[in-house]
């Protein structure tokens, strides 16, 4: 295949080496100032610029009358395909207009704060160095977009006044609400066992006919036969966070050892270990003091109890369907209230499996806007920064816990029950 030089005028193969050999003025991702090419001339000194963001550079001809940009040639055949035969005839074939098309260095640019619709290819002509003088002519449309963004977003944060005037979102308790909201998120492979869990009790979708119950013969009778947890669980809420709370435990042991064993090497004067410090997957300013260690494992026992106590006061009335709430009647009527003990062995974090952990964690920006904030309640959540930063940390720390052991913590052990109408 010739070159495509080939096809230009004369002079022009000249024109395109040297252009190759100088490169081009901008480079990819360089903040610059661009003039907008469909309403200002190349002449035109007082145009408003644009900041713009530079996405590549190429080699493209370039009509210097007319100031337009064709594309590069490309393999195939079709419209908008010119290449230097293309440009050859329009230089010929145009009455003037288009002589002495050359090969230049151009850029695609984005505007900042437009949208993408809005990337163009333009000359180097066109673009302007980002300095303090050249900003002057930065227009009042400049980031227009982004501008409107913004103003959505303080918008929606602002305060929102109830009929009394008192602010409800810039307020402690809303802000902490949505904190604690976002940590209760669930990632997917958690959301599909949660939504395998319901289906399997709500749906209906079991029992086999294999799991039909003693003297259910008819297709009616069959109705009535539902899929439950098998109560008390093999793996229970109360063993779920005491492995979390072993595991978590040993992961800040063994983070602190690391610190002081770096720390040594440091004051040894070691210099292998200055570029190190993080080999084991923790930075220096994640590993804390002796103290500091300690009031973590307070921290997180007290959230692993507050969490516990949550399961237990609300799994009777939030987190149970209507075909579980007759199995939950008839096991709390099995164990008397007499002793301490017995009544521990009753609660349901003791009983009941991690599914309805998940459960919990979809309700407690409820519980706790709910019951939580309340004025004058020195324990609650909400209304202290320090403790629903807290409850959120370890919150997200139990969910990706609880996510990397799922086929561990989710045994998916269900029986065939008989339910009355």
């Amino acid at each position: 295949m010739a070159d495509a030089t080939e096809d230009l005028p004369q002079g022009s193969g000249e024109e395109v080496a040297d252009e190759e050999s100088h490169g081009p003025k901008y480079h990819a991702q360089q903040k610059v100032l661009c003039r907008d090419t469909n309403n200002a001339t190349s002449d035109d000194t007082s145009a408003p610029l644009y900041e713009a963001v530079i996405r590549k550079s190429e080699l493209k001809y370039v009509d210097p009358t007319t100031n337009k940009i064709f594309p590069n040639r490309k393999r195939g055949r079709g419209r908008g395909r010119v290449g230097a035969a293309a440009v050859h005839a329009l230089d010929q074939n145009n009455n003037g207009v288009g002589s002495g098309i050359l090969q230049e260095w151009c850029h695609h640019i984005h505007f900042n704060g437009w949208n993408s619709r809005w990337d163009r290819w333009v000359t180097e002509q066109d673009l302007f160095d980002d300095t303090i003088e050249n900003r002057k002519r930065v227009g009042e449309n400049s980031g227009k977009l982004k501008q409107k963004e913004d103003t959505k977003k303080r918008k929606r944060g602002a305060a929102t006044t109830t009929e009394n005037g008192a602010e409800c979102s810039s307020s402690p308790l809303h802000r902490n609400l949505q904190l604690i909201t976002r940590a209760c998120e669930l990632p997917f492979t958690l959301q599909t066992v949660l939504c395998d869990d319901r289906d399997k009790i709500i749906v209906k979708v079991y029992p086999p006919p294999i799991l039909t119950a003693p003297g259910c013969s008819s297709k009616k009778e069959q109705k009535n036969i539902t899929m439950l947890h098998v109560i008390p669980a093999q793996l229970s809420i109360v063993d779920l966070m005491g492995q979390y709370i072993q595991t978590k435990k040993q992961e800040d042991l063994e983070a602190f050892a690391n610190y002081h064993r770096r720390l040594q090497r440091d004051s040894s004067g070691n210099s292998s270990c200055s570029d190190g410090g993080g080999g084991d997957g923790s930075s220096i300013d994640d590993i804390l003091t002796k103290e500091d260690l300690k009031m973590n494992k307070k921290k997180r026992k007290e959230f692993a109890l507050s969490i516990l106590a949550l399961v237990d006061a609300s799994l009777p009335l939030f987190l149970l369907y209507a075909e579980e709430r007759d199995q939950f009647t008839k096991l709390m009527a099995q164990f008397p209230k007499e002793s301490f003990d017995q009544t521990r062995k009753r609660q349901p974090s003791h009983l009941y499996p991690a599914e309805f952990l998940l459960r919990l964690f979809l309700k407690i920006p409820f519980l706790l806007s709910e019951f939580d904030a309340k004025k004058n309640n020195p324990t609650s959540i909400l209304l202290s920064d320090e403790k629903a930063q807290d409850f959120a940390r370890f919150l997200s720390e139990l969910i990706v816990f609880i996510q990397k052991r799922v086929d561990e913590s989710f045994t998916g052990n269900y029986q065939a029950v008989e339910v009355d109408d």
